[in-house]
């Protein structure tokens, strides 16, 4: 499974105010750029751009709006870490319990670990389904 990395904006709060930020991957590289929109990125990257423009006039929530899933399932999660699964299309717990482990040790042990810790929480939470499923039952009996 080979991932396509490609440019991201988002809104972040820097300064005090929301700003429209860029999170580039640097070709070749396990490398990110992340920085406040100039007009060389909008230049270079028109397409993502336009799109994030869509998603920003309609009002629709962006990728990063609010905390994503990985940071708040994960609370002890870096951003960089965060970052760099989400490069690799990884971007939400169940993803991260799913994702092969071959790839993930590539990344290094820390994401072996999170894998692991992804399983428990996706578990914990099929079994929270159950659960309520079973206690919804025995009242209707």
């Amino acid at each position: 499974m080979e991932f396509k990395l490609k440019v991201q904006f988002y809104k972040k709060m820097f300064n005090g105010e929301m700003r429209d930020f860029a999170r580039i991957p640097v070709t070749d590289t396990r490398d990110i750029l992340e920085t406040p929109v100039r007009a060389t990125d909008v230049q270079r990257f028109p397409k993502e751009w336009a799109e994030y423009q869509k998603r920003k006039d309609k009002n629709l929530p962006d990728q990063t709006s609010g905390l994503p899933e990985l940071s708040r399932k994960l609370p002890g999660l870096a951003e960089d870490h965060r970052i760099e699964l989400e490069l690799k299309g990884i971007k939400t717990v169940k993803d991260l319990a799913n994702a092969k482990t071959t790839v993930l040790e590539s990344m290094g042990k820390i994401y072996v670990t999170l894998q692991e810790i992804a399983n428990l929480i996706v578990k914990a939470e099929q079994n929270k389904k159950s659960n309520s499923k079973n206690k919804t039952e025995k009242k209707e009996d």
